[in-house]
This record gives structure tokens, sequence and C-alpha cells, in this order.
């Protein structure tokens, strides 16, 4: 029997990033199943399972710098250099997550001041694995 699909997608615009803090979500389109849900503004919680994750991350810079994104699985990290004040940065990243038990995601800032005007996507799609 295949379970039903998993799927859920998180946002935030216009959002000012932080060095060394965790980056808040919005929900935008809900997981029916349960299995990727919003524990916190800033914690998804994910039940055990694999799962293609998508993410987009872009800032401005007041000076320059640089803007680098690490999720709490760091598979794969956003990292964007600029060289003038008020530059745009941004990247995005795609990995599998296997969770063999539940879990929770979430994203850091650690870029070289703080950003504004910031905007950040994530999609989850819960991977259907045969047995």
């Amino acid at each position: 029997e295949i379970p039903p699909d998993s799927a859920a997608f998180f946002y935030n615009y216009q959002a000012l990033f932080t060095p060394g803090q965790a980056i808040d979500f919005f929900p935008g389109v809900e997981d029916s199943t349960g299995a990727i849900a919003q524990q916190s503004a800033s914690v998804l919680s994910l039940q055990a399972g694999a799962y293609l994750v998508s993410y987009r991350i872009s800032t401005t810079l007041s000076q320059p710098g640089y803007l680098q994104v690490t999720p709490s699985y760091l598979e794969t990290g956003v990292y964007f250099a600029t060289t003038a004040n008020g530059s745009s940065a941004g990247g995005s990243a795609h990995f599998i997550l296997q969770a063999a038990a539940p879990t929770t995601f979430s994203l850091t800032y650690s870029g070289s001041a703080a950003g504004s005007n910031g905007e950040v996507n994530v999609t989850f799609l819960r991977l259907h694995t045969g047995s």
C-alpha cells in the first residue's frame, strides 16, 4: 500500500536576517498527512522517512560581505559574497534528507552582517520508498 503524498511549503518575505539566528517560516501549503509540520516559528518537524528538500534564499546586504545559510542537516548550504554596498545576495540548494526517526529541520543565517528585504522559500516532498 502506497502512503498518501506528503508535501509542504514554507516562506518568509521582507524578513530581516540576523547573523547566528534561525530563520522564521510561515506556512504556505500545509501537509494534510501531518508528516511535515511547523513546530515553532523557525523549526519544522518531520516524521521518519525520506524527503526531497529544496530551498531558496535572498537578502540585501547594506555593505560588502556575504550571505551564508546552513540547514540543520549539513547536507548543503548556501554562500554568496558581494563587494558593493546595497548588493543583493542569494542562492538555492536541494538535497535528500533521510530521517530514520522523527526529526526537526531549521535554517540558520550566518552572514557577515544583517540582511534586509530577505526572502526564503522551503519545499518538502516526502519520497515513497519501496519495501
